[in-house]
C-alpha cells in the first residue's frame, strides 16, 4: 500500500516545524499577529501578510466565522485578547500530527524560514515600538522613489534564496516587492518578503515540484523604495550577508550554499 508522507520542516530562525497540513495555521498567527496591535483593512493585511487575495479571503472569512476575528466598516480587529493562548494551542495540536519526513525539499526549508521570520517579526515590532508613542504621530511624506534591482550572474543550479536588505527607516520605506524574471513566476515559485524594525527588508524564495534548479544570469527581485530626503543618495540600501539575524544565501538543489560572488544588486531611479 502507498503511503504518502507530509514534508516537513524545522525553522532554523524560530524551531518552529513547519509542513502543507499547518500552513493554513501559519497564515492565521500571521493575520492574529498584524491585527493584535490595532484594526487593519484588507489592503493593509494583503501588504502584511503577502497572502493571494483569495487564500486571504478565505483566512478572514474562517477568523470571523470562529468569532476571533470582528469585522466592522471595512476594517478587521481581534475579539478580545484570550485568543492567544488558544491561538498556541491550536497549533500545536496541528504539529502532533505532523508525520516524520527527512527527504525536506530545500523550497520547503526556504518557505518556512520566511514564513516564521514574518510572524516573529511582527510579535517583535510589537514590543519595539509602543503604540503610544506613534499613534498620534502622522507619518511622513515620501518626497520621490527609486527602484533597487537584485540578480545572479552566472549562477549554477540555483534552486532557492534569501537576501537580507538593510536600509535607513528614517529616510527611506518599501513601497512594494516584485519577482524579477530569472524564475518563472507561478505555482511552483513565489516571492515572500517581510519588512522588519530596525531597517531589514528580507526577502526570498525557492522553486518547488522541480528537481533541479537554474543556470545562468538574470534579476531575481525588484524592490521600490521611497525617500524622505532629497539627498536619499545618501542613504541607499545595501546588501548584507547577515543583519539582523537574518542570512543572505544562495542554495542548489542539493540544499548546499553557492558562493554569494554571483548576487549583484543596482539602484536606479
Amino acid at each position: 500500500m502507498l503511503v504518502m508522507r507530509v514534508p516537513q520542516v524545522t525553522c532554523p530562525n524560530c524551531g518552529t516545524t513547519i509542513n502543507l497540513e499547518n500552513r493554513k495555521e501559519i497564515d492565521l498567527d500571521m493575520i492574529r499577529n498584524a491585527a493584535r496591535r490595532q484594526p487593519k483593512t484588507f489592503t493593509e493585511l494583503l501588504h502584511i501578510t503577502k497572502l493571494s487575495r483569495k487564500t486571504l479571503s478565505l483566512r478572514l472569512k474562517e477568523l470571523c466565522e470562529s468569532g476571533m476575528l470582528i469585522k466592522n466598516e471595512g476594517v478587521y480587529k481581534l475579539n478580545g485578547v484570550s485568543e492567544f493562548g488558544n491561538t498556541r494551542r491550536v497549533m500545536s495540536n496541528g504539529f502532533s500530527k505532523v508525520l516524520s519526513d527527512r527527504r525536506m525539499r530545500t523550497g520547503l526549508m526556504l518557505i518556512a524560514f520566511l514564513l516564521c521570520s514574518s510572524a516573529t517579526g511582527y510579535v517583535l515590532a510589537m514590543f519595539m515600538v509602543p503604540p503610544h508613542e506613534v499613534e498620534n504621530v502622522p507619518p511622513p511624506v515620501p518626497i520621490g522613489s527609486f527602484t533597487m534591482t537584485l540578480g545572479v550572474k552566472d549562477v549554477k543550479d540555483l534552486y532557492g534564496w534569501a537576501v537580507a536588505v538593510k536600509f535607513n527607516p528614517a529616510k527611506l520605506t518599501v513601497r512594494e516587492t516584485s519577482a524579477g524574471d530569472f524564475f518563472e513566476v507561478g505555482p511552483s515559485y513565489q516571492l515572500w518578503s517581510n519588512v522588519f524594525p530596525g531597517g531589514l527588508l528580507y526577502a526570498g524564495s525557492a522553486l518547488l515540484e522541480v528537481e533541479s534548479g537554474e543556470d545562468g544570469s538574470g534579476v531575481l527581485a525588484t524592490i521600490v523604495f521611497e525617500y524622505y530626503d532629497a539627498n536619499y543618495g545618501d542613504y541607499l540600501p545595501t546588501l548584507e550577508s547577515e543583519f539582523l539575524g537574518r542570512q543572505t544565501y544562495l542554495l542548489n538543489s542539493l540544499g548546499q550554499e553557492l558562493p554569494l560572488v554571483a548576487l549583484t544588486f543596482t539602484c536606479t531611479g
